[in-house]
């Protein structure tokens, strides 16, 4: 009992020398229920710079030690970030209006797919088309997406879908989009994350 003790004293010394410590310490101007923008990276330029874009606004919703939980204001979803990649908006007395609504939507911001839950030829443009059930999203926010879009952000899903669809025609149209790399993989992990810029 004393031993157990003694090695949890010893580990919150260290947790508390590593919260003195000057890389850590990150002065926040914002506290839960006030707004926030995040830092997204959009790409990586070269050697150890980064291209980022504040998108946002975001409501914190809760606080640790180490990051902030905020919430999109248009999809509900939330994510864990470091106060560093934080920045302080509005206080907790913004009127999220409509307008603000737009121009949050308009940023395009990555969306994940959930699913693949339906396929269609289009006849206008004859070419298949599959809709999309996005991670965080209503399903009457699913949408009909190009396949040969879908096959190259999500071929694995896409595969793992038409398999299972019964449908000759859709499989070989399918099939015919994912590159024959990604064909061989089976892992579905690989394919889940998506961009489109329709809503963020």
């Amino acid at each position: 009992m004393t031993t157990h003790r003694s090695v949890e004293a010893e580990r919150k010394k260290q947790d508390r020398r590593y919260r003195d410590r000057p890389h850590f310490k990150q002065d926040v101007n914002f506290s839960v229920g006030d707004y926030v923008l995040r830092s997204r990276v959009d790409e990586k330029l070269h050697a150890n710079k980064l291209r980022i874009m504040w998108v946002g606004p975001y409501r914190v919703i809760a606080s640790t030690d180490y990051y902030f939980t905020v919430e999109h204001l248009v999809n509900g979803s939330t994510m864990d970030v470091h106060p560093s990649r934080l920045k302080f908006y509005a206080d907790n007395s913004l009127d999220v209006s409509d307008e603000l609504l737009d121009h949050i939507a308009s940023q395009g911001t990555l969306l994940a797919v959930e699913a693949i839950v339906e396929h269609r030829l289009n006849s206008d443009m004859k070419a298949h088309e599959v809709k999309v059930k996005w991670l965080g999203l209503e399903t009457i926010e699913d949408s009909w997406e190009p396949l040969k879009t879908i096959g190259e952000d999500v071929p694995q899903l896409l595969l793992e879908y038409a398999k299972i669809a019964n449908d000759d025609d859709f499989l070989l149209a399918a099939t015919s989009v994912i590159d024959p790399k990604q064909q061989k993989r089976s892992t579905r992990s690989e394919g889940q994350v998506t961009a489109t810029s329709w809503l963020t």
